[in-house]
């Protein structure tokens, strides 16, 4: 079967979407089927940090640029307003739900991002009828979709990549893994670094997802990190992972620190807790940072509690296994194709 990817941003980006596009596309190429990606040269704040030649296997084509034409058994769009204004195809088409702006219960501030807040207002104008286009369409997590097709398909962790690679840190270490932005409470989390250290708590914190020399005195700054195995070296060794979204519609990073190991705080959205996860919840910095020190107790007196809880993440992380979703996501695409 010959499937296309459609992305209104470029690959090199690196983004949650990205990375699922990237798996997706290789799982199902090793599976026999012919795989091109088709992009447009769109990367938010000219953020581009993947060589795309690097992270697909052979024979994935790759194609950038504002006007595709597509040739296809199928096509997976991710879902944008008018997105098949960028992408002409006339095969079956499967509109791919990757983002929360359509589902926040009002409109974020410009911080979020200008393409993204725009991208919601014309959605509530022609979002339906936009949506009739589409043969099909996937979201990742349980929201009210109006239409005649909808696969609930959830994002997937690799638990034999992402699993206990090493000990945890000699010093108690909180983790945030991704980009610097509003939506994903990258702010909440230097307020979160900076009181800590203020009290002087024996705590460190560390960042994998970029670099910035003005913060280096409250957090560790570990740049991008495209190797899937030394990701989960970096959420194995640290003690707690924290992401404080204030929208989120999956959370990938939360299964990839549970399957390591890595217990996760995070805030109580209903994509969140609609996971069924080992969850520590909280809705601020100081609830966070109650959360910190009660785990690092925990981590100094009670060795064989806090094992057990680092047990408990590995396991409940499992039902999220690429094994089990990626046929999901092939019978998905053959259904549609028969369309």
């Amino acid at each position: 079967m010959n499937i296309a990817f459609c992305q209104h941003i470029s690959l090199a980006y690196g983004g949650g979407g990205e990375k699922w596009a990237i798996t997706v596309a290789n799982a199902l190429k090793r599976r026999g089927h012919d795989i091109q990606i088709y992009a447009l040269p769109y990367a938010p704040n000219k953020r581009k940090v993947l060589k795309t030649q690097e992270v697909l296997i052979d024979n994935i084509q790759y194609y950038e640029g504002w006007n595709h034409a597509i040739d296809a058994d199928v096509a997976y769009i991710f879902y944008n307003p008018l997105a098949n204004i960028f992408f002409r195809t006339r095969c079956p088409k499967i509109a791919g739900i990757h983002s929360e702006i359509y589902f926040l219960p009002k409109t974020p501030p410009i911080t979020y991002g200008i393409p993204a807040v725009s991208a919601r207002v014309l959605y509530k104008i022609i979002g339906q009828a936009d949506m009739s286009l589409f043969n099909a369409v996937h979201v990742v997590n349980k929201f009210i979709i109006k239409h005649r097709k909808v696969y609930h398909i959830p994002d997937f962790v690799n638990t034999s990549i992402y699993k206990p690679r090493c000990g945890k840190k000699d010093k108690f270490t909180v983790l945030f893994v991704g980009r610097p932005n509003w939506q994903r409470g990258w702010d909440i989390f230097l307020k979160t670094a900076a009181i800590v250290r203020k009290e002087k708590v024996d705590v460190d914190f560390l960042w994998a997802g970029g670099y910035d020399q003005k913060i280096q005195e409250i957090v560790n700054c570990l740049g991008y990190i495209s190797d899937e195995h030394e990701l989960a070296k970096i959420y194995s060794s640290a003690h707690v992972t924290l992401l404080p979204s204030r929208a989120d519609i999956f959370g990938l990073t939360l299964l990839e620190s549970l399957a390591c190991g890595t217990p996760v705080i995070t805030t109580p959205l209903t994509s969140h807790r609609a996971l069924n996860l080992p969850l520590l919840y909280g809705n601020s910095a100081y609830d966070f940072i109650k959360i910190i020190k009660q785990l690092r107790s925990v981590w100094l007196s009670k060795t064989d509690t806090f094992s057990k809880i680092s047990c408990e993440a590995r396991e409940a992380s499992k039902k999220y296994d690429t094994l089990n979703l990626l046929p999901k996501i092939e019978t998905m695409f053959k259904e549609t194709a028969k369309t």
